[in-house]
């Protein structure tokens, strides 16, 4: 199975994923990448971080980028909103009793 890395590129600063991850192909990689940076707009939002300028890349193991992740790609679709039908917070429980 081929190995991705994802690299974050956030202005003009730039994080090397050494370690990568193992997945069946480019798709899969890119699924990956837009869920990390789903994750880390979860996370900066309610501390009022910046999201604008933010880039994963994913690079193949020779170190070709194969694709490129935006904050906006990410957010958006057309203009608007982009929703995940897939979206983990639907599943959620809801009113969960505590003992």
């Amino acid at each position: 199975m081929p190995r991705f890395f994802f690299n974050i590129r956030e202005g003009a600063d730039f994080s090397r994923d050494l370690e990568g991850e193992e997945l069946p192909d480019v798709e899969a990689a890119r699924r990956e990448a837009i869920n990390s940076s789903r994750e880390m707009l979860g996370e900066r939002m309610p501390h009022g971080g910046s999201l604008n300028h933010r880039q994963i890349e994913i690079a193949d193991a020779t170190g070709h980028v194969v694709d490129v992740i935006t904050t906006d790609e990410v957010m958006f679709h057309h203009g608007k909103m982009r929703s995940y039908d897939g979206d983990v917070t639907k599943s959620a429980p809801v009113n969960t009793p505590r003992k």
